[in-house]
């Protein structure tokens, strides 16, 4: 089977629809569209979302899938305020997609009629990877949200993605599906072709300190640590734990025994928004279960560029010769905060890796979503993830 991939890209913010000309004619430049095809979608908040999709599809009559983001990156870098779409396609690919509205009031039912269209469309194909871009970061648990999907979706299909953005004004995000233009909303797309995705996510927290309980905790909330309340316990390593920037650049470690992993190496990073200050419980948007094991963790903007590293060799030395045609990247917004300046280095350490003819294309997200390493039994099932990049690479 014959995948092609291309990138195409604009930066003209002020002009949605012309920016979407110029992709597309960048997208047809690069590649001939065959039977079935899907573009993935990233751009910033302020385009005309509409406009924008518009003269995309004028140029590609092909479905729309993606989101509004806090940064993209693709084959020519990191940018801030730009469109970027990947385009997908195959004679043999097989697509289904599905779109689940209202998911903040019922996200059962939402995540249930994404997942029944999508599987619909596929008829008897089995999917191997499954996208989704859930508006979950400011509204309610995003592991509820995963959990849902993986309810939904055949068991041996990859769920990777992750929660839209807005640059940081953390207010409404928006979700784009087969042309058009969602809130509150769970998109969701599978694909079922003869490939093989390999995901890796890596974060370059580092644990340290003690390890400790947590005594109490509801959902995403952490009421104790050690039976004292959880802001006690932070406030040993936060210089002020009413700065929001700071609370984030102090995460926990979230210390998984079912990851069979002794020496420490793999874990979930956990980082807290805000505390309650009359019983001191701190609020984040990841499940953390109840007598879990905890260390809080550390890292500079070196240990994160490290973490992208290490994800890239990873998946490099695990794909050995394997032909790859396309990788996704979504990396934590809360990343690009700590990277500052220097946030156009990780993107730049993951092309340096990747040959010159894979399209690459990602996103700075509220949240991520994928398994730990899809190659081992014991770190494929996907996860939510905090402050940390997640590379698919099929």
């Amino acid at each position: 089977m014959s995948i092609k991939s291309a990138v195409g890209y604009s930066e003209n913010i002020d002009e949605s629809y012309e920016a979407g000309l110029e992709i597309g004619d960048m997208i047809l430049e690069k590649i001939a569209l065959q039977a079935n095809s899907v573009g993935i979608l990233f751009c910033h908040i302020e385009f005309d979302f509409a406009e924008l999709l518009k003269s995309i599809r004028e140029k590609l009559d092909i479905p729309i899938f993606g989101c509004t983001t806090s940064g993209e990156a693709n084959n020519d870098g990191y940018f801030e305020e730009s469109a970027s779409l990947m385009v997908i396609t195959s004679d043999a690919l097989k697509l289904g997609f599905g779109i689940g509205e209202n998911l903040s009031k019922d996200p059962e039912a939402a995540v249930h009629a994404a997942c029944t269209s999508a599987q619909a469309m596929l008829g008897e194909d089995k999917p191997k990877l499954a996208l989704t871009f859930p508006d979950s970061s400011m509204r309610l648990s995003s592991d509820h949200v995963l959990g849902l999907l993986q309810d939904g979706i055949d068991k041996d299909a990859q769920i990777v993605g992750g929660l839209p953005g807005d640059n940081y004004q953390f207010r409404k995000t928006y979700q784009f599906f087969n042309g058009s233009v969602y809130s509150d909303a769970v998109p969701l797309l599978l694909l079922a072709a003869d490939i093989e995705p390999l995901i890796i996510t890596r974060s370059g927290w580092i644990p340290l300190g003690k390890k400790v309980k947590a005594t109490k905790s509801e959902g995403n909330i952490l009421y104790e640590i050690d039976h004292q309340p959880a802001i006690e316990y932070l406030k040993n390593y936060i210089p002020n734990v009413d700065d929001p920037d700071l609370m984030a650049a102090y995460p926990l470690a979230l210390l998984d025994e079912s990851l069979g992993d002794d020496a420490g190496n793999y874990f979930v990073i956990r980082s807290g928004f805000t505390y309650n200050k009359e019983d001191g419980s701190v609020f984040g948007n990841g499940h953390i279960p109840e007598n879990a094991t905890l260390q809080i963790a550390r890292g500079a903007r070196e240990d994160i560029l490290a973490g992208a590293e290490e994800a890239i060799l990873t998946l490099k030395q695990k794909l050995a010769n394997k032909k790859i045609h396309a990788l996704l990247c979504f990396s934590c917004a809360g990343r690009r905060l700590m990277l500052g300046l220097e946030t156009k280095k990780e993107i730049e350490l993951i092309l340096n890796n990747l040959p010159a003819d894979c399209a690459v294309n990602g996103f700075y997200t509220n949240g991520e979503l994928g398994p730990i390493d899809s190659s081992l039994e014991q770190l494929k099932k996907s996860r939510y993830h905090n402050t940390t990049i997640v590379l698919c690479a099929f």
